[in-house]
């Protein structure tokens, strides 16, 4: 068995100082980007208006540093040549045993949380089944934040994402005036016949996960390296699907 990978364990923040966080780095970004107070307080007081009466999809979930063991879980499962088949697919795990178990593959993870509480999760968000033999068996490529079917969503994760996404905007609308070197920010759009959305939809999602995998396969083995100065941050990078709508019809000429 290999050995356990001794990661830096930063702090969680959760519910409400998150919220804030997110909210901060919003305002600070528009007002860089040259709206007003006024201008914000009405398009703040419109949104909570609007959505008053509507009532939230699921209650406020925070997974903390479990999400992190859900989602390493899922990537050690796939690149581990003991638990992969012939076709570099996940193997069914039993639950213990040897080294093709769930409870070795959380070891080799380097996990902080006992194997059940992440078992648990893993089969709350449909990234995990488990059959009527007793075998657990991977269903999706990596941990997802959301699982539409059961309405469940960790949502201290998802606001994790947004709260990096406005970091890096921010970082880079103010760095026009010199003051940080920015960060890379490339997004592209077109607009394209309605039927060919599947087909880019597949293609984000493999050309994604591929970028996704070796910028983790970087992350996991640089994690384990410790700082000269004991100062720590935790990185990372992402890939979106994006739908700007403005569905419209084009007009052909004769």
């Amino acid at each position: 068995m290999s050995a356990v990978i001794n990661k830096v364990k930063l702090p969680d923040r959760y519910g409400q100082e998150l919220l804030n966080d997110v909210v901060h780095r919003f305002v600070e970004l528009l007002i860089a980007g040259g709206a007003t107070i006024p201008m914000i307080n009405q398009a703040v007081s419109n949104a909570v208006a609007s959505a008053v009466d509507n009532k939230a999809g699921t209650v406020f979930t925070e997974l903390g540093s479990l999400q992190r063991d859900c989602m390493e879980v899922m990537c050690t499962w796939r690149r581990d040549t003991r638990l992969v088949d012939d076709e570099g697919e996940p193997r069914p795990l039993t639950l213990r045993g040897d080294v093709q178990s769930f409870g070795s593959l959380c070891v080799r993870a380097g996990c902080s949380h006992d194997s059940a509480l992440i078992l648990k999760a893993l089969v709350d968000f449909g990234a995990v089944s488990i059959g009527a033999d007793g075998m657990i068996r991977s269903e999706t490529p990596t941990f997802l934040l959301g699982r539409e079917a059961g309405q469940l969503l960790a949502t201290d994760g998802l606001l994790k994402q947004l709260e990096g996404f406005l970091q890096v905007v921010h970082r880079n609308v103010c760095s026009i005036a010199g003051q940080d070197r920015p960060r890379f920010e490339r997004a592209c759009t077109v607009s394209v016949a309605l039927e060919l959305e599947p087909i880019f939809d597949r293609l984000v999602r493999q050309r994604g996960q591929e970028f996704i995998d070796s910028v983790d396969e970087w992350l996991e083995r640089n994690a384990k390296k410790e700082s000269v100065s004991g100062r720590y941050l935790e990185l990372g990078a992402g890939a979106y699907y994006i739908d700007l709508g403005n569905r419209t019809s084009r007009t052909t000429k004769g």
